[in-house]
């Protein structure tokens, strides 16, 4: 007998049978999954017998009805074949009322949805509302944009790299074949060669390499067309290999050790890429081998990305140490009924993967959304969620916004952090006086200041002084008030110019995941 635990349900799904019909049982062995409207559970037997099934698997009982019964001698036995065969089952109807959560029913009715809409086997719930709001919206909107290198991925709040576009003009970078063909020869003489020796024979047989270029010791880039912005640096002993093409924006770093095999991948402009890094693996040469990572991303050591199909990864976001994202499985014949999938993964804009969490072919990481370290998600996660477990499902809301009068607590609150990271690394600091919030540096480092204002508008004053001034804000208008440089931390831009001081904030607040703008910017040391 199925027994009422969720006050919110009147039926239940039995989803399977774990144990076949008239076979022999044990008390407390599972013999059933059913679902209801609040969780997957699993149903035992009460004793010792022989089950007799009363109702199929994949029917929606009512709480409080036997979908069973365990005999316990042979005259029960009888009786329950006799019970069965007495049995006539209703019709089916179609025109009840579906079984939906409450919460789903309130999510639903908030976005004027008609539940009876959604197709599917057992209990609506919010995702499902949610997930059918997001197709519903994306077929209102019509077709978004999608590109042909990309095998037609969508590319629906996906901000591609500017080195993109640059890089796919196919008469750019072109490589002379006879060069090519003498590095893929031997790969590790070239290495062997002076960065600026590389950079330059790069640069004769027609490579478009850009000023400051950084290629570490031993390392290699094989491909018919090379292109590197400003300031690129790759790390000693990394292979890059690329069929078609190999592009890298203004100051994307490299670590040591890096591994890029495929047909064409392209890198954004400030990507900052960890040691030990590996993106190919088993399909690498497949016409569809594309790799895109926006501006500003981040891959964190050990991360390995497949790409025997395109992996598109927006900007701002982040694929953490020894994350993995997966274009393909390995396994046996799908004629013999088992997965063969080759898919695209998309992560868009700001996405964030945990640490060691492996993404599935053919997900998409929405917007803004955070999967949980360790997880293993085979389904879309949609935009704003956190989402965590194996396998992934929904767990609530990646941000909230706080409150203006919190967002201003919070800014303080990083002033002073920075003063003491600065006081404890042996920076001399005094605080402001005049209820000014912020600090003055008084020691070597100085004269300079930083300093806390909520807004910031046209013909503010701010503390005046020798040396630098920087000021934190909430809310900047206008221009930047004379010698001094703003950072607007919710706009997360920069207005105004600085030296060693501005830098130094504004790696502070990089490490504290404000970014901004003007970029592609680097921190090339200073008091952090």
């Amino acid at each position: 007998m199925l027994t009422r635990e969720d006050a919110n349900s009147e039926s239940a799904l039995l989803s399977e049978w774990l144990v076949d019909d008239r076979t022999a049982v044990r008390k407390g062995q599972a013999i059933c999954v059913v679902e209801t409207s609040k969780a997957s559970v699993e149903i035992e037997a009460a004793g010792d017998g022989t089950l007799v099934q009363l109702v199929a698997a994949e029917t929606e009982v009512e709480l409080g009805s036997s979908i069973g019964l365990i005999a316990q001698s042979e005259a029960e036995l009888e009786a329950a074949k006799a019970r069965l065969e007495e049995a006539t089952p209703e019709p089916a109807r179609d025109d009840g009322p579906r079984n939906v959560t409450r919460k789903a029913a309130e999510r639903a009715a908030e976005l004027g949805l008609d539940v009876s809409l959604i197709d599917k086997t057992g209990f609506v719930t919010t995702e499902d509302v949610e997930a059918f709001a997001a197709v519903a919206a994306r077929d209102a909107a019509g077709p978004v944009e999608t590109d042909v290198l990309l095998d037609g991925l969508s590319l629906e709040n996906v901000t591609l790299p500017a080195i993109f576009s640059v890089a796919k003009d196919e008469g750019v970078g072109v490589l002379d074949e006879e060069f090519l063909a003498t590095i893929r020869a031997d790969p590790a003489a070239f290495g062997a060669l002076s960065s600026e020796d590389r950079c330059e024979a790069y640069r004769r047989h027609g490579a478009s390499i850009g000023a400051g270029v950084v290629l570490g010791a031993g390392t290699t880039i094989v491909a018919p067309r090379i292109v590197l912005e400003d300031g690129v640096e790759i790390g000693a002993h990394s292979i890059v290999r690329c069929e078609d093409v190999f592009a890298a924006g203004e100051i994307a770093w490299f670590g040591e050790s890096l591994k890029l095999t495929c047909r064409r991948a392209f890198v954004g402009a400030g990507t900052w890429i960890a040691g030990n890094v590996q993106i190919g693996g088993g399909g690498h040469r497949d016409p569809w081998a594309t790799f895109v990572i926006g501006e500003l991303g981040f891959m964190g050591g050990e991360a390995f990305v497949n790409v025997c199909r395109p992996v598109v990864i927006g900007r701002e976001a982040f694929l953490t140490m020894r994350s993995v994202l997966l274009t393909h499985n390995i396994g046996h014949s799908v004629l013999e009924g088992f997965e063969n999938r080759f898919a695209g993964v998309v992560l868009e804009d700001r996405a964030q993967i945990g640490v060691g969490a492996v993404v599935y072919a053919g997900c998409r990481i929405g917007r803004e959304s955070i999967v949980v370290s360790n997880s293993y998600v085979v389904s879309d996660v949609h935009e704003g969620t956190l989402t965590g477990g194996v396998p992934a499902r929904t767990i609530g809301h990646a941000s909230r916004a706080p409150a203006r009068a919190r967002q201003v607590e919070l800014a303080r609150r990083m002033v002073d952090e920075l003063e003491e990271f600065l006081r404890l690394s042996g920076v001399e600091t005094a605080p402001l006086g005049d209820g000014i919030r912020g600090f003055e540096l008084t020691g070597a480092e100085g004269p300079g200041r930083v300093v806390f204002a909520e807004s910031v508008g046209k013909g503010a004053t701010v503390p005046e002084g020798d040396g630098e001034t920087v000021v934190l804000t909430l809310d900047a208008s206008g221009d930047a008030p004379s010698r001094c440089a703003v950072l607007d931390l919710l706009a997360r831009r920069v207005d105004g110019e600085g030296g060693v001081l501005l830098d130094s904030v504004r790696e502070f607040c990089r490490k504290r995941g404000i970014r901004f703008e003007p970029g592609p910017w680097r921190y090339r040391g200073g008091l952090i």
